[in-house]
């Protein structure tokens, strides 16, 4: 990419992702991203929601993240769900919904690590065959990422003696 993804192209690419996968149920009435989207520099942010009866009918599911930006915890409206339906099938049915959320949008960052990653600098160790390892850490800018890399090389060399 060359440029951050929004929370709103997040919340339509893991809702497309379960519309591929049959996982959207019958019973939903919409699907909306959020109308005021923001950037999403940083892989490390949660996932939240709130599953519950609405006011006067059915049943919502909203989903945000919760991030840190210059020292401040703030939030960001990724979309809602619905369903008129309130019976306790479709309460079960929307956990489901979420349950299938959460696991194809942690699947998603993961794969697209790199996509996610706009501020600071990721450093990760190359295995044998140049691939990168699982093993990652996340610094606050490029100097300190090279830095810490240094120190990691020389202990690691240290250890090779």
């Amino acid at each position: 990419m060359d440029r951050p993804m929004t929370t709103e192209e997040l919340f339509n690419k893991i809702r497309d992702i379960l519309k591929e996968k049959g996982r959207l149920p019958d019973i939903l009435d919409y699907g909306f991203a959020t109308n005021k989207p923001i950037p999403i520099k940083n892989y490390e942010f949660e996932l939240k929601n709130n599953l519950q009866y609405g006011g006067s009918e059915g049943i919502y599911l909203d989903l945000w993240i919760a991030y840190f930006a210059e020292g401040e915890r703030l939030a960001g409206s990724l979309g809602t769900f619905k369903t008129l339906d309130s019976s306790n099938e479709a309460m079960h049915i929307m956990a489901d919904l979420l349950a299938d959320f959460i696991i194809e949008e942690a699947a998603y960052v993961n794969r697209n690590q790199d996509d996610f990653t706009w501020e600071g600098a990721d450093v990760r160790a190359l295995g044998d065959n140049g691939e990168p390892l699982k093993w990652c850490f996340s610094c606050s800018s490029m100097e300190s990422a090279l830095k810490s890399s240094l120190q990691i090389k020389s202990q690691a060399e240290i250890c090779e003696l």
